[in-house]
């Protein structure tokens, strides 16, 4: 394959991975008002999740000699991704998605490279240009429009909601740099299955009542579960990884901003959810943030 062919498909795995990583989102939130609640959907997504990663491993392990064991180095940091990365990241997003819309629980997400930029801001440890001072202002005028503040229009959120969604986006950005200084060296597909196993772990202590009471599961809800622990899980990691080795991790990071259009556009679709004209304009400064913090970066 020539080198075109390969940015090609890197371009198209990105793609294919920003549109069910939304998908995900739109399904999970169709999934919790069809009445699971999200203690219990956590349980489930991830104890599938965990056990299809694991037969996986097992499979290239005897096709191509991937370990599955893990060296005592990585020990403590992985328990630390897998509770406050992994596990937490989920919990916070999906409390959100109790209460608010898809898009706006994405919204709150999403903007965790403009964390990060705050946090290295704050502490000093990295110098901050324009452009990334640029972007945080862009990013916090998006989302004031987003949330519709200023009542554009007739929409409320849940406080809580709110909130919730702000420390997902948190996790999500620790999530991001400790995987960055801490696991860096560890082979990607044994640090997914561990942080997955260590999250399904601690969702199942949070969850205690789990097996005693579990949820009704029937009908609609019952395939779309399905779809979600098989499909929406694994698969867009998983096509985000292979265009990271095609095209590059900046590359791959800024076609992913397409997952916060991908969102409104199917939960307008699949959830009915509405969105005023000056919310969408919200949504273009967003990315337009987190697109000039990817280019900047590289």
């Amino acid at each position: 394959m020539d080198k075109a062919s390969v940015s090609k498909s890197g371009y198209v795995l990105a793609v294919a991975s920003a549109f069910l990583y939304a998908l995900q989102v739109v399904v999970g939130k169709f999934i919790l008002k069809a009445g699971i609640d999200a203690k219990s959907l956590l349980v489930i997504q991830y104890t599938g999740s965990a056990a299809m990663l694991f037969l996986f491993l097992i499979m290239r392990n005897r096709r191509n000699g991937v370990k599955i064991t893990m060296e005592r180095r990585f020990l403590k940091p992985i328990l630390i991704q897998g509770v406050l990365g992994c596990c937490l990241t989920s919990f916070f997003f999906y409390l959100a998605l109790e209460k608010v819309n898809a898009g706006i629980c994405s919204m709150l997400l999403y903007m965790c490279p403009v964390y990060v930029c705050i946090f290295f801001m704050v502490s000093g440890i990295r110098k901050i240009t324009f452009f990334n001072k640029l972007s945080v202002v862009l990013a916090f005028a998006g989302a004031v429009l987003v949330l519709n503040i200023f009542a554009l229009g007739d929409m409320k959120w849940s406080t809580f909601g709110i909130f919730m969604g702000f420390l997902s986006g948190i996790c999500y950005a620790f999530y991001g740099v400790h995987a960055d200084l801490k696991l860096k060296e560890m082979p990607a597909e044994q640090m997914l299955f561990y942080m997955y196993f260590i999250a399904t772990i601690t969702f199942w202590i949070l969850n205690p009542g789990f097996i005693s009471n579990p949820p009704e599961i029937q009908g609609a809800k019952l395939w779309a579960l399905i779809v979600f622990v098989t499909f929406l899980q694994v698969l867009p990691m998983a096509l985000l990884n292979m265009a990271i080795r095609l095209i590059g991790s900046n590359k791959a990071t800024v076609i992913a901003t397409a997952e916060l259009p991908f969102t409104i556009i199917l939960a307008f679709i699949i959830l009915k959810e509405q969105m005023v004209p000056v919310q969408i304009i919200g949504i273009i400064l967003i990315v337009a943030a987190v697109v000039i913090l990817q280019i900047k970066k590289e």
